[in-house]
C-alpha cells in the first residue's frame, strides 16, 4: 500500500506547475458564474429564504376561497389534515396546507 501512495506522489510531482495552475483558473470562473445563476435566476433580486407559513396567511388565503363559494373544498382540506377548523391544524402542515389552498383558487 505504500509503493501505490509512493506512486501517487510521484506522479503528482510531476506535473508541470502550469497545469495546475490552469486547473485553479478554470475552477474559479465556475464557482462566479454559479453564484451568479444561484442569485439571478429568473428573480428580480438575490435569492432570499422563504417566510414559515403563518396562521394568518392561512387565513388570508381561506377567506378569499369562501368569498369565491369554496367552503366545501375548505372542509375537504381541513379533514384531510385531521382538523375541523382552522387552528386544529398541526402546523407542520400549515406550507401543504397553503399550497393546496392555493391550487384551489
Amino acid at each position: 500500500m505504500t509503493n501505490h501512495v509512493q506512486n501517487l506522489e510521484s506522479a503528482n510531482a510531476a506535473q508541470p506547475a502550469n497545469l495546475v495552475k490552469e486547473r485553479r483558473q478554470v475552477a474559479a470562473p465556475t464557482a462566479k458564474s454559479n453564484k451568479a445563476e444561484q442569485a439571478y435566476s429568473g428573480q428580480a433580486g438575490p435569492w432570499e429564504p422563504r417566510q414559515p407559513v403563518t396562521l394568518e396567511m392561512i387565513r388570508t388565503k381561506f377567506a378569499g376561497l369562501v368569498q369565491a363559494g369554496r367552503q366545501s373544498e375548505i372542509r375537504v382540506l381541513l379533514r384531510h389534515y385531521g382538523a375541523e377548523r382552522l387552528p386544529d391544524v398541526p402546523t407542520k402542515y400549515f406550507d401543504e396546507l397553503l399550497h393546496a389552498a392555493e391550487k384551489l383558487g
